[in-house]
């Protein structure tokens, strides 16, 4: 527990939403709110922690929180979906903590019912599905294991722009006047623009964890290409959690190990540009 507190940081984002609420007069409200982010992301980082994967820190936000992790390693799909959840899951049993500090004098149904507001607005914003909450985490998540890295971290990011902007006109709606959620939308669409823009170097991030990879088995991708497509049109076939066997069409062998294929790349190793000129 030390280790991962040692990890905590806070957005400046979050700070603002803390000044904004303490100059307005809801002490209460931001105390209350940074305490269940505060646990819903510790829930995230407690869960990482039991397997084992190196966590560099962890960022508190106001709709939960960012867990950053050793980007060069490759962790199994069902890991990461364990990881994911373990932060709503403690919105689940935040209320029985609530109900047992009525016991205490400085708890009052005014406290509670704050409490129990913010843990579900926190909830069940966070399970929507648009990135970078935890719904759209689970969504990429998804579409990671039945698309290529490349394209699904695409579509995932397409999607959460069209499913924010519909949630911005549903809260415009209903709450035109709500500054701190105008604030977190404000970031959330600035977050979704930022990640389409290093959307390269995650994708060189990825090949490279992949060209290092020498680990578990994964499941076997067998990608069909010409003798003259360009590597970087084949590396965007490869899939997360995978063991690519690549073969060239035309041609009868018994494939082109992928993770190798990537390691060559990347170390300047091909003769050539294209999969035929590294055969």
């Amino acid at each position: 527990m030390i280790s991962l507190l040692r990890c905590v940081r806070i957005h400046p984002v979050f700070w603002l939403v803390i000044a904004a609420g303490t100059l307005t007069g809801h002490l209460w409200d931001t105390a209350i709110a940074f305490f269940i982010v505060f646990v819903h992301e510790l829930g995230h980082a407690a869960a990482a922690q039991l397997f084992h994967w190196k966590i560099n820190e962890i960022e508190l936000l106001p709709f939960g929180g960012v867990a950053k992790f050793n980007e060069r390693e490759i962790y199994p799909f069902y890991q990461e979906c364990v990881v994911i959840i373990a932060g709503p899951l403690q919105n689940l049993w935040l209320p029985l903590l609530s109900y047992a500090m009525l016991r205490f004098p400085f708890w009052g149904e005014n406290q509670h019912a704050i409490f129990l507001a913010q843990n579900s607005a926190l909830l069940l914003f966070n399970l929507l599905p648009v990135w970078p909450l935890d719904g759209g985490r689970l969504v990429d998540l998804m579409l990671e294991i039945a698309y290529p890295f490349k394209q699904a971290c695409k579509r995932i990011l397409a999607f959460s722009f069209g499913a924010l902007l519909l949630f911005s006109g549903l809260a415009l709606w209903h709450f035109p006047f709500s500054i701190n959620l105008w604030i977190i939308l404000a970031f959330i669409m600035l977050a979704i623009y930022k990640e389409w823009r290093v959307l390269p170097f995650r994708f060189m991030r990825f090949l490279i964890a992949v060209s290092v990879h020498r680990g578990r088995p994964m499941r076997l991708k067998r990608l069909i290409v010409s003798r003259d497509a360009p590597l970087p049109q084949v590396f965007a076939m490869y899939y997360r959690n995978a063991e690519h066997r690549i073969h060239i069409d035309g041609i009868n062998n018994s494939g082109i190990d992928g993770n190798e294929l990537a390691s060559q790349y990347l170390s300047g190793r091909c003769a050539g540009t294209t999969i035929g000129d590294c055969r």
